[in-house]
């Protein structure tokens, strides 16, 4: 987890957003042995690594993203923390039904 720090790091340093973000959940393909590999039989893509991302809505540039990981955290504790960094700035965010 320690290289997703780093690339969050990098994606933060480089980059500052718009007012519009989207928060979205994505799944990476995985077929190996993985002790949080997620399975979802609806999707076409039914195991893999579950990543949840805040995005800038227009250019789809990745701001904060943290992998699931099985460890008990509850979505709300989790959808928080990838929005911390937003949190007064005025921002618009977007979501599905998560």
């Amino acid at each position: 987890m320690a290289c997703v720090r780093n690339f969050v790091q990098k994606f933060r340093s480089v980059y500052t957003p718009k007012q519009e973000l989207s928060l979205d959940e994505a799944m990476i393909p995985w077929q190996g042995r993985l002790k949080f590999r997620t399975y979802n039989p609806g999707k076409v893509t039914k195991y893999g690594v579950l990543v949840r991302m805040v995005c800038e809505a227009v250019s789809g540039y990745i701001c904060n993203m943290e992998i699931y990981s099985a460890e008990g955290k509850k979505l709300k504790d989790a959808l928080l923390s990838l929005l911390d960094r937003n949190f007064d700035q005025n921002h618009h965010i977007s979501q599905d039904n998560f």
